[in-house]
């Protein structure tokens, strides 16, 4: 008879590497991952505002000076952009100008659902324990229930929305990473194509598709807003409120 496999083995075993990896002080973890996402803040500004000259046409024109290997190179900064904080309109609008309405969009959302996932790990395995303990019950009730399904969904979708933000906050709750998921990909990819069609009319501004890539952009953004508004008043009525 085979052996019984326990479901949470795996699960187990990453906890117990990052452990050692990291250190087993819930604190220490924490301080080291506020410093990660510090350092990451201050390369990510001198990048975009000091010394290098950064815009979605200079990084359109090295993503296709790197020739096939160029798609490649544009969904490994979505991967890495956790941790450098560039801002993900950026890397949308680009990918649109450099690959086209469809292929952009499409590497922006394997980029940004690698990346999405590597940012979420790190921040459950290096803050998600200390933040826990130090909400106690009822303020751990606000975080949890700020990140549910519905939530990481439109925060997602709403095109001003800080995507690391929303990375680092479900992996510092209680969210399952199953859930976290599907919502951020389902939310992001509408965004990733609103952007990726916004960015390839950026080059014929007085052109029909330019106003309506600017249109989809303001009609996404009112849209999510209005079902957040929906969702938060039916939440309301049903006796769960986002408050304790």
């Amino acid at each position: 008879m085979a052996p019984e496999i326990n479901k949470d083995s795996g699960e187990n075993v990453m906890k117990n590497l990052s452990k050692r990896i990291l250190g087993t002080d819930p604190k220490k973890r924490f301080i080291k991952f506020i410093c990660l996402v510090f350092t990451g803040w201050v390369v990510g500004y001198l990048t975009i505002h000091r010394g290098t000259v950064l815009t979605p046409e200079t990084f359109k024109d090295y993503v296709l000076s790197l020739g096939i290997i160029g798609p490649a190179a544009y969904i490994s900064i979505f991967v890495v952009r956790p941790f450098i904080l560039i801002p993900s309109i950026f890397l949308f609008i680009a990918g649109g100008l450099a690959f086209g309405p469809l292929w952009g969009p499409l590497y922006a959302s394997l980029g940004a659902a690698v990346g999405g996932t590597l940012g979420f790990f790190v921040a459950r395995r290096m803050g998600q324990e200390y933040v826990a303990k130090k909400l106690k019950r009822s303020s751990g009730a606000v975080i949890n229930r700020q990140y549910s399904f519905s939530i990481v969904f439109f925060l997602s979708l709403l095109p001003i929305m800080p995507v690391t933000a929303i990375n680092y906050g479900a992996g510092l709750s209680s969210m399952k990473f199953k859930s976290y998921f599907f919502a951020h990909v389902l939310g992001l990819t509408p965004r990733a194509f609103a952007y990726g069609f916004f960015g390839s009319t950026l080059t014929h501004i007085d052109s029909t598709e330019f106003r309506a890539a600017v249109s989809v952009l303001l009609l996404m953004a009112l849209v999510t807003t209005f079902f957040h508004w929906r969702s938060r008043q039916s939440r309301i009525a049903l006796g769960v409120s986002d408050t304790p």
